[in-house]
């Protein structure tokens, strides 16, 4: 069933996303970025938490890559005004990292309490069979070309543990838990395991939370070698209503922050290993001021096989596109 999306004003700030790595000692903000003070003259409830913007600014960590955030109200945020002449070409790089080219969905609810069960796996099943994947053609690499996916399983799991704040680095331990113990594939080259969680949980992410800072994030880890791929889902009502998609409807804006993070995991997925605080090799497609492929198209949603997607940035068309019959120019891949 088609669904009607709602257009929404304002477009996405693509300067200085904020990334926290996954192996930091201890849990230290990083460093102040840019791009929050770009705030624009909004009303209140589309702005940064107080607590949530002074974590930012007063932070003295020097930062690094690692867990790449989609930041809550992204929707409130736009880039300060062009000036005049041709506006500048913006173009993801390829930095020689790994791709999911035929990425396999592994879907884990915490706990018996995550919302919309019964609908996610025919999302999953559905958009990564669908023209929403078959653009990203156009960041093939030499050796890698991005083509359709697949579910390839999902978990409930049983013995996660439940409290009101969870860290990163336990979501690894429990995600590790359960490869060892055979409850969901083990990782491969092309795996991708997506955590949804319930309400009342909220998600500590080197000092900045989910719903106050960000409405997900994707990440990435070694255990005994093999790299792990993981995308983090907090539950997007509660305090995440309203700051991580325009839709009215939770589902839809779950979909929209969803197919966010699936889009970015595929074509950068090894962000969280990533040394030092420039953008390097293993970096899959990243601009070094918009960040991964759906940060420039943030506020911008579409409708692939009845459900709601978020846009991603298109190198060759230079706009936003949610499949290859949007409007644009003949896709060309720019290698």
């Amino acid at each position: 069933m088609k669904k009607k999306i709602l257009a929404v004003a304002a477009s996405l700030l693509a300067t200085g996303f904020i990334f926290v790595s996954a192996f930091a000692q201890g849990e230290i903000a990083p460093s102040a970025s840019p791009w929050y003070q770009k705030l624009l003259s909004m009303p209140q409830k589309f702005r940064f938490k107080s607590s949530a913007k002074a974590l930012l600014s007063n932070s003295s960590s020097k930062g690094s890559f690692g867990a790449h955030i989609m930041p809550i109200n992204f929707h409130a945020f736009s880039l300060a005004p062009a000036k005049a002449g041709a506006p500048a070409k913006v173009l993801l790089s390829y930095y020689g990292g790994p791709l999911l080219t035929h990425v396999k969905v592994v879907v884990v609810y915490w706990n018996k309490d995550v919302a919309f069960q019964d609908q996610l796996p025919g999302f999953f099943a559905n958009i990564t069979q669908s023209p929403f994947f078959d653009w990203l053609k156009e960041y093939r690499t030499p050796s890698q070309s991005i083509e359709r996916g697949s579910l390839e399983a999902m978990h409930l799991s049983r013995k996660a543990p439940f409290k009101n704040l969870i860290k990163d680095s336990e979501i690894q331990a429990q995600l590790t838990r359960m490869i060892k113990a055979g409850s969901v594939p083990p990782a491969g080259k092309d795996t991708l395991y997506m955590i949804y969680f319930p309400p009342q949980m909220q998600i500590d992410l080197a000092g900045q939370k989910s719903c106050e800072v960000f409405c997900a994030y994707h990440n990435s880890f070694l255990k005994d070698g093999e790299e792990i791929n993981y995308g983090v889902i907090p539950d997007q009502g509660g305090a995440c209503d309203g700051g991580c998609g325009p839709s009215p409807s939770r589902f839809d804006n779950e979909t929209s922050v969803t197919s966010h993070e699936l889009t970015e995991a595929v074509t950068d997925p090894a962000v969280g290993l990533v040394q030092g605080s420039q953008p390097a090799y293993p970096l899959g497609w990243y601009n070094a001021s918009a960040g991964e492929i759906g940060d420039i198209c943030a506020d911008k949603q579409g409708t692939v096989d009845g459900y709601v997607v978020q846009k991603e940035w298109s190198n060759s068309r230079q706009t936003c596109v949610s499949s290859s019959s949007d409007p644009g120019s003949p896709i060309q891949s720019p290698n």
